[in-house]
C-alpha cells in the first residue's frame, strides 16, 4: 500500500490544473465557494481512474486520433479557464461573474491531461494480479480518495491564507494573471 499512497500523494499535490484552478478561486470567491470545486475535482478524478481501472485506458491508447482529440480539447478548454482566471479581478463582491462550477471541474477531469495519465498510469503500474482485480482496484481507488481529497483542500486552503495579502485590485489581478500564466503553462505537458 505504501507505494501506491506514496505515487497517489505525489501525483496529487504537484502543481497542476486542478490545485491551480482550486487556489485561484479559492483567493478570489474563499474557500467556502470553493467547496463545490473540490468535490467536483474529487469526484471527476475518481470517476477518471475508475475508468481507467476498468480498462478503458487501453482503448483510449489504443486509438491515437482519439488521443489527438482529447490533446487539442484539453488545450482549448484550458486556455478558455486561463482566459477567465486572467480577466478576473475582484473577490466574492462581483457575484455578476460566472464562476466555475462542480460540474465544469468534474467533466473537466475527462480531459485533464494530469488526470487522465496519473489514472493510466496508475492502472499500467498497481494492476499486477497479486491480488485479486478487486482488491487492487479498492487498494488503489482508496489511496486516490486520500491522496486526491487532502491535495484539494490543502491547495484550495493556500489559495484562502493568500486573500489577506491580496487586499486590493491591483494584487489580485496580478495574482490572477500569475495563475493564469501557469495553467497556460500546464499545455506544455499536453503537447509532450
Amino acid at each position: 500500500m505504501a507505494p501506491i499512497l506514496t505515487f497517489a500523494m505525489t501525483a496529487a499535490i504537484t502543481p497542476g490544473p486542478n490545485n491551480i484552478i482550486l487556489s485561484t478561486n479559492a483567493v478570489n470567491y474563499g474557500f467556502k465557494e470553493t467547496i463545490p470545486l473540490i468535490l467536483g475535482v474529487f469526484f471527476g478524478f475518481l470517476s477518471v481512474l475508475s475508468l481507467c481501472l476498468l480498462g478503458i485506458g487501453e482503448v483510449y491508447e489504443s486509438f491515437p486520433n482519439f488521443k489527438i482529440f482529447i490533446k487539442i480539447v484539453a488545450t482549448i478548454f484550458l486556455t478558455y479557464l486561463a482566459y477567465k482566471i486572467f480577466n478576473s479581478s475582484e473577490f466574492s463582491d462581483n457575484s455578476n461573474k460566472k464562476r466555475f462550477t462542480f460540474r465544469d471541474i468534474y467533466f473537466f477531469q475527462l480531459i485533464n491531461p494530469k488526470a487522465v495519465s496519473v489514472s493510466m498510469s496508475s492502472s499500467a503500474i498497481f494492476i499486477q494480479n497479486q491480488f485479486s482485480y478487486l482488491e487492487e482496484f479498492v487498494l488503489i481507488f482508496i489511496c486516490f480518495t486520500i491522496s486526491t481529497s487532502t491535495s484539494a483542500i490543502v491547495w484550495a486552503a493556500i489559495g484562502h491564507s493568500f486573500r489577506k495579502y491580496l487586499n486590493d485590485k491591483r494584487k489580485i489581478i496580478f495574482f490572477n494573471r500569475v495563475m493564469a500564466v501557469l495553467l497556460l503553462g500546464c499545455i506544455f505537458f499536453i503537447i509532450l
